[in-house]
Parts: structure tokens; C-alpha cells; sequence
């Protein structure tokens, strides 16, 4: 499947495995997002493996599953317009760190609870 604004390549384990099991549906709804917000989406984490060192942290994690991914972002204004964005999109599950925003889809398989948003 082709992306407009994304590559499978970049949502990538960044343990050096090389594992990639990232969910189609996920990119899909990022590249709508990415649209609305009509500016470049850094991916810092999409899929992590079982044995990368954030999943041995947090086992439950939507990363393990290929369901979620972390945006950079280190400002206040750009911030508000991905949030803004990934709602357009139809996320509802939201983690916020100074430098990153986490989405997840977790929620689309009953395996957690939305809306929601936590802070890092």
C-alpha cells in the first residue's frame, strides 16, 4: 500500500531488529492527519518489538502491537495544530511529553479505553 506523507519504513523497531509489524490502518488515519496539519510529522517510535527496551518497561503498550506511534514535537503551537489534527482524523487516545505526542488506536480493538489523555 502506497502512503501520501509516510513510509512503512519509518514506524520500523528502532531496537535494530528490523521488525516492522505496524498496522496499515494506523498510517492510514496519520496520512489524513498529516494532511489537515499541512506540515511534516516526525515518527520518533511506531512499532516496537517485544524485546526493545520501552516494551520490556510496558508490555501492554499499543506499540508492541504495531497500533501506535510518537510524534516529535517540541513546541507549544505545533503542539496544538497536531492535536487538532489527529481528533480531524478520528484519534482519541493521546500521550503528552515535551518533546513528543503519542496516538494510539488501541482503542478501535477494545483493548483500551478512549477517549483519553495522559501527560509523560
Amino acid at each position: 500500500m502506497t502512503y501520501r506523507y509516510f513510509t512503512r519504513e519509518e514506524f520500523t523497531c528502532k531496537c535494530g531488529c528490523g521488525t516492522n509489524k505496524i498496522r496499515p490502518e494506523l498510517i492510514e488515519k496519520l496520512d489524513v492527519a498529516r494532511k489537515f496539519a499541512n506540515f511534516p510529522f516526525v515518527v520518533n517510535s511506531g512499532y516496537r518489538c517485544p524485546k526493545h527496551p520501552e516494551s520490556l518497561k510496558n508490555p501492554t503498550s499499543s506499540h508492541i502491537d504495531g497500533l501506535a506511534v510518537d510524534i516529535q514535537c517540541t513546541n507549544s503551537a505545533k503542539r496544538a495544530v497536531i492535536l487538532d489534527a489527529l481528533g480531524v482524523a478520528g484519534f482519541q487516545r493521546f500521550g503528552l511529553h515535551q518533546s513528543f505526542i503519542h496516538t494510539d488506536i488501541g482503542d478501535v480493538y477494545g483493548q483500551k479505553a478512549s477517549p483519553v489523555i495522559w501527560l509523560y
